[in-house]
């Protein structure tokens, strides 16, 4: 199959099943499944003895996705249900979403939304967070 891309030699067919968390107690619970298709610069004969790295590859990419998404999406921000005319708009919130994230101080104990409670109940406590913060 021709790709139209100069590098592009092989594909990589990934299927993934997941449950939801908020389905757990549903009796009927509903698995699902998706199968995304990757586009690799190996060439077919490589392909087969490369196929854990592709693998650890294509897991590594969705990582940090999953990781800071769950976090946006599930609190007061729920950044999926915003539409943004402007796209510097959108932009912007993505940058100071992320930049809060990379600063607040996670752990099991408190979710996102109980740091973002407390810190506007204390605004001495946000500001302090804020000039305390380093650049990475």
């Amino acid at each position: 199959m021709e790709a139209g891309l100069p590098y592009a030699r092989s594909t990589f067919e990934c299927q993934r099943t997941w449950v939801d968390n908020k389905d757990l107690e549903d009796p009927d619970l509903e698995v699902r499944k998706n199968t995304r298709n990757f586009l690799s610069s190996l060439s077919p004969g490589d392909a087969p003895g490369k196929l854990k790295q592709a693998a650890g590859v294509i897991r590594n990419h969705w990582g940090v996705e999953n990781k800071n998404h769950y976090k946006k999406d599930t609190c007061q921000w729920v950044e999926d249900d915003h539409r943004h005319r402007r796209v510097n708009a959108a932009q912007n919130l993505a940058l100071t979403r992320n930049a809060l994230l990379a600063i607040i101080p996670f752990d099991e104990k408190k979710n996102l939304s109980s740091w973002l409670d407390t810190y506007q109940s204390y605004p001495a406590r946000a500001l302090k967070l804020l000039q305390q913060a380093r650049p990475i």
